[in-house]
């Protein structure tokens, strides 16, 4: 039996009730700019934890949404900041053999006051720049 020096600390997680938090800001974001969007929260395994699609927005932005928290959710950063231009000669990184990943702005980690990852949320319904600006809004305190 292992003793406590031996455990990790429990990992943090978003709450249900922070997600919705979250997820209503996007959307008073979104209704301001006149977006139709989709919010996806993630934990910090990068599973399901909300989910909300405003009336009118497109089917695929769906999946877009929760590609971009996956990305942001794995990597710790926004999924915008991965879509590094291309330098000729230079190497490129590249992710296309990992699935569910989306180089493109509007995801963004979700960490709790310590700095500690809890979870992630993607935007979709606008473009890049304006769902970055969507999930800046949602986690902005």
């Amino acid at each position: 039996m292992l003793d406590n020096k031996e455990l990790s600390t429990a990992q943090q997680t978003i709450t249900l009730d922070y997600a919705n938090i979250v997820i209503q800001r996007g959307r008073n974001a979104a209704d301001a700019a006149g977006i139709r969007a989709v919010f996806a929260v993630l934990d910090p395994g990068a599973n399901l934890v909300a989910f909300a699609r405003t009336d009118g927005a497109w089917l695929a932005s769906n999946d877009l949404a929760i590609a971009k928290a996956r990305t942001s959710v794995m990597f710790e950063m926004p999924s915008g900041d991965l879509n590094a231009p291309l330098t000729l000669g230079e190497p490129a990184p590249h992710f296309d053999h990992i699935s569910g990943l989306l180089l493109m702005g509007g995801g963004l980690p979700i960490f709790d006051a310590d700095g500690r990852l809890i979870g992630g949320i993607g935007a979709s319904g606008g473009t890049p720049e304006q769902d970055a600006e969507l999930a800046r809004a949602a986690v902005a305190r």
